[in-house]
């Protein structure tokens, strides 16, 4: 929470996407360990930091969003091609404007009640100590929530049904990065690359999205000409993805074993652990 202050200062400075990015993830951390924290220990505490935080939150979300786009616009295709030219002018006008809505929502945020409010959360947050069987059972209920999307992603195949799948890893990620950092410590790699894969493919399913809507009925070759690049780019990923995802030293069946024994963290020699 403290860093949330601290960003939020630093993010005027130029809006750049690395300041958005940074804010966002401490807003993201904070409101993380609330929702975990208010399962374990209810406290109205918890309500009111999502509550405040959420307008702030999702402004600076869409603006990440496209910026990201953007960069992947520039990426896919050289200063030349006219796509990429009226796609990244699209997106410089949507970047300002949603820069114009987080400032806003920036400006709203109480830096005062928000100080007030890191002080009365401090003590509840230790209210169960890291790495402890409550927050262990949490996390197995996260994974098993993934375990779930992903047999749904890979029988569907849907951009929908990966996005879901995104969305489950990145709840089992951040609830063992802030709760569980012994165990953070051996899947780290594995919990981010994967994420960051769905990720990849998230952002390509919406840029091909864009691409379609302004071009599929004015430009059909232009349209399908940057469908089947985006196309080639997204089957990479997935294809990444699915052979991390498979076979014996799939992660997720070390994420599964460490909580075989009664949901209790089993310490291993950190050569195991990397390993794992």
């Amino acid at each position: 929470m403290d860093r949330v202050a601290e960003r939020a200062e630093k993010v005027r400075e130029g809006w750049d996407a690395d300041a958005v990015h940074d804010l966002r993830v401490a807003l993201r951390r904070s409101r993380t360990i609330a929702e975990a924290s208010s399962e374990v220990n209810p406290a109205p505490g918890w309500r009111k930091l999502k509550r405040s935080t959420r307008e702030l939150f999702h402004d600076l979300g869409e603006l990440r969003d496209t910026q990201i786009q953007h960069a992947l616009v520039k990426k896919l295709a050289p200063a030349s091609d006219p796509v990429r030219n009226k796609m990244v002018a699209e997106l410089s006008r949507t970047e300002k404007k949603l820069r114009r809505s987080a400032e806003k929502a920036l400006d709203s945020f109480d830096r005062k009640d928000w100080k007030k409010l890191t002080k009365k959360l401090a003590t509840k947050a230790k209210f169960f100590p890291l790495n402890s069987v409550v927050y262990q059972r949490l996390a197995l209920s996260r994974l098993e929530s993934a375990a779930k999307l992903l047999q749904e992603a890979r029988r569907r195949r849907s951009a929908t049904a990966w996005h879901r799948l995104r969305i489950g890893i990145k709840s089992f990620r951040y609830l063992v990065e802030n709760f569980l950092p012994q165990r953070y410590d051996a899947w780290e790699d594995d919990l981010k690359e994967m994420q960051d894969l769905l990720g990849d493919v998230h952002d390509l399913d919406v840029l091909r999205q864009q691409v379609r809507r302004t071009y599929l009925k004015t430009k059909p070759e232009l349209a399908a000409q940057w469908t089947e690049k985006i196309e080639r780019e997204r089957k990479a990923h997935l294809r990444k993805f699915l052979s991390k995802s498979s076979g014996p030293q799939s992660p997720w069946l070390a994420w599964r074993a460490a909580f075989q024994w009664g949901h209790t963290l089993v310490a291993r020699p950190e050569p195991q652990r990397r390993t794992a």
